[in-house]
Parts: C-alpha cells; structure tokens; sequence
C-alpha cells in the first residue's frame, strides 16, 4: 500500500499535478502543495471530505458549470455511485478562470476503499488541439499519471471508459470488442445491427456503403483523420453520428500493435449532455451565434433546418458555418459535429 501511495506521489510531481487521496470514508488523508495552490480555499492543515472539496467549490464559483450550482447534492450523489461502479477514469473540468484542468481518478488496490483524485492544468494543450482538430479519443497524457495495467485488458478498460457508445474494427467493418453502451445500440437495432459478425446499416444502404468505403479506405488515405458519418435510425428523427479513427494507444494489451484497428464512437445526439453557447464559443474561439449554429448542427439538424427555425435566410447560416470551419481550421460540417461533440462530453451537464 504504501509502495502505491508513493509511487502516485512520485508521478504527481514529476507531472506538476495536485494530488489528494481520499479513504473509504471519503476524508483526504493525503494531498500535496499543488493541490492547495490550486484550490486555495482548502486548508492545507487539516483533513477535508469530497463533499467539503465540492461545496467549496460552490461556494468560491471554481469550475464552469452550472448544473453544480444548480444541485450540488446531485454531483455529490452522481460521483459516489460512479465511484461504486468504476475504478479509473480520466475527465475535463472547465474552470471559471479559463483553465481546463485533466482530472484522473482511479481506486487503489490491496487498500481498504482508498481512492485519489490527480489534477493536472491542461489549457495550452487542450486548446492546441482544439484548434488543430480535437479527436474524440484524443489522450492527453493517457497513463502519464498512472501505471500501465499489468494485464493486457487495455482495449477493455479504454472503451469501458467512455460514456458514449464505443467499439472497434476491422476495416472490413468486422467488430472485434466493444462495450457495454454499444451492445445496448445493437440489441434495440435501432440505426445498426450484426451481421456475420459485421457491422451494418440494414435501413440505408446509401449510409451501409458509405460506412463500408470509409472503412476500408480509412488508413489508405496519407492522414488518418477522423471521419464523422450521420446514420438514420428508425424511430427517432435525430441520426446518430458515427465517428472513425485510429485508437488512442500504440499498442493493445501491450503487445500488439493497433495498424488496421479501427476505433468506432457512437453519438446519440438526444443523449448529449448540455453545454452552453458561451462554453463553446470561448473554446473555439467563436462567436455566440456561431456557437448556437455549432450545437445545432450538433443535435442533427441541418443548415436549411437551422435556418427554418432560427428565421433567417439560408446564406446567413451557411456564411456562419464558412466562418466556423474559417477560424477552428476544420474541414467541413461533420468535423464541427464531432468537435463539438467532444465538448458536450467534456464540459457539458448531466441529468
């Protein structure tokens, strides 16, 4: 336990992170100088509880999201049963000063309930890539904090770790792993379905070619950038985008290297958490009315039906979107969709 606990010790200063760990009562017992300069409302001499860090968080408007001022009992509660269920994960924070600070939690083996939380500010970083084109499963530092798992279940603790619906392929769409979110898509059939141990699109075969040509041509092509595809579904007037690209790791389990894996991301565009204009106007750097365009592109719709509603004519929302691909350096209306996406997941608020 104790080699645990001087190792995350270690790895907290080599990567200039705060570190607080926490007992199975939810009382910090450890937490280092970068921990309070962070949050300076902490009191480096005595013990404090999650709840304690949370509510000082209300209290000093530390983070950028309202939903925690809103309910804060409610992330109280959400947090206690996603540490019931998970051991690790990693997740953004948008701070109210602008910085967007990397958290990593993971519980410690062979402790009695102990657990620690890491923070590491990531705001140059994040915003580099933000304005290079944000991957959805672009790692930022993935494993810098933490050890590498002993055991070759990497591919099921990435994909275990998302929130969103998740699996990965062949090229020839044939699935090798996905997780418990993507089962839960295949067994409604809604949008997609199995077969031969392919994925495919049975209601569209428009979208069931264009998933098939993707695929296969995906590491053909001389950068291997992401590609978004909108899937139709069969009761609900929202598609689901599907986005393409290269896993996060160099290796799966370890020893193998990922060449010819796909990593496929399912976003239900209902299931979104909510971000506001605001948030994603300061992150790419766009203006409100832009941002407002992005998110609705975002929850399907499209430029003539953002239009309709918005009661505006045609070329202003299409000037919007030249204006938005112009300023992030983005390729088109499905690499918006998947930015903006990212941001939901990172910085958006859940029920």
């Amino acid at each position: 336990m104790n080699n645990s606990v001087n190792y995350i010790q270690k790895a907290a200063q080599e990567t200039h992170s705060g570190l607080v760990i926490f007992d199975r009562f939810d009382r910090s017992i450890v937490f280092n100088n970068k921990h309070s300069s962070m949050y300076e409302f902490i009191d480096p001499h005595s013990s404090h509880t999650y709840n304690d860090f949370v509510l000082g968080c209300v209290m000093h408007r530390t983070v950028n999201h309202q939903s925690l001022y809103d309910e804060p009992e409610g992330w109280i509660n959400y947090a206690r049963e996603f540490r019931r269920f998970t051991s690790y994960s990693q997740s953004f924070s948008h701070h109210s000063n602008g910085r967007i600070i990397q958290v990593t939690y993971e519980r410690l083996r062979g402790t009695d309930g102990w657990w620690y939380q890491m923070r590491r500010d990531v705001t140059d970083s994040f915003l580099d890539h933000v304005r290079n084109g944000l991957d959805v499963m672009l790692p930022f530092g993935w494993g810098d904090t933490v050890a590498q798992p002993t055991q070759s279940a990497f591919v099921v603790r990435l994909l275990d770790a998302l929130p969103y619906p998740a699996a990965l392929l062949t090229p020839r769409c044939q699935i090798i792993d996905g997780n418990q979110s993507f089962v839960s898509i295949m067994s409604r059939g809604d949008g997609f379905s199995v077969l031969g141990g392919r994925l495919c699109i049975p209601n569209a075969i428009e979208e069931q070619d264009a998933l098939t040509k993707r695929a296969a041509g995906f590491f053909r092509r001389r950068t291997h950038t992401p590609v978004t595809l909108r899937v139709s579904r069969l009761d609900q007037p929202a598609p689901y985008f599907a986005t393409l690209s290269e896993p996060p790791a160099q290796h799966i389990g370890w020893d193998s290297p990922t060449t010819g894996i796909l990593l496929l991301t399912i976003v239900d565009p209902d299931a979104l958490p909510a971000v506001s204009p605001r948030t994603v106007a300061d992150l790419l750097q766009i203006t409100g009315a832009e941002a407002e365009v992005a998110l609705a592109l975002c929850s399907g719709r499209t430029a003539d039906e953002i239009a309709e509603d918005r009661g505006v004519e045609r070329r202003t929302v299409y000037n919007q979107v030249s204006s938005i691909l112009s300023k992030t350096g983005l390729r088109n209306q499905a690499a918006i969709v998947r930015q903006v996406t990212t941001l939901c997941w990172h910085f958006g608020s859940r029920a």
